[in-house]
């Protein structure tokens, strides 16, 4: 059982907890492999920690700042929705149309309300 040495170990804290240790230990396993020690050992685990790390906080930031992209909805109306506008009447489209517009037109509402709120409660307005 090899253990980490102290940078490593400081730098797997970029890692989250929930993953660390199962990462952790297919590094070390690798390293094993490869037949790494001393310095070799620590300056691979050391990297492997920080690139690790470093990308799966740019992919969390990322997943947090984003909305699915586009051509998700597109393909999933592409595969679902073949069958939405079969055998409608005119009616119901436009009633779809209007429901669709409406719930729009309500969310887009409740946004200007919540930052007119929030601008008077910060004394901005």
């Amino acid at each position: 059982m090899t253990t980490l040495p102290p940078l490593a170990r400081a730098l797997s804290r970029l890692i989250p907890a929930a993953d660390r240790q199962v990462i952790i230990g297919d590094l070390l396993e690798d390293a094993d492999w490869r037949g790494l020690h001393g310095g070799r050992l620590t300056l691979s685990l050391c990297a492997a920690c920080g690139a690790i790390g470093a990308g799966l906080a740019f992919d969390n930031a990322r997943a947090a700042l984003t909305w699915p992209s586009a051509g998700e909805l597109v393909a999933g109306l592409t595969v679902d929705g073949s069958h939405l506008l079969r055998g409608l009447t005119a009616r119901a489209c436009i009633m779809r149309a209007f429901v669709f517009g409406a719930g729009v037109f309500l969310l887009a509402r409740g946004v200007e309300i919540l930052i007119a709120s929030l601008m008077i409660a910060a004394d901005l307005r």
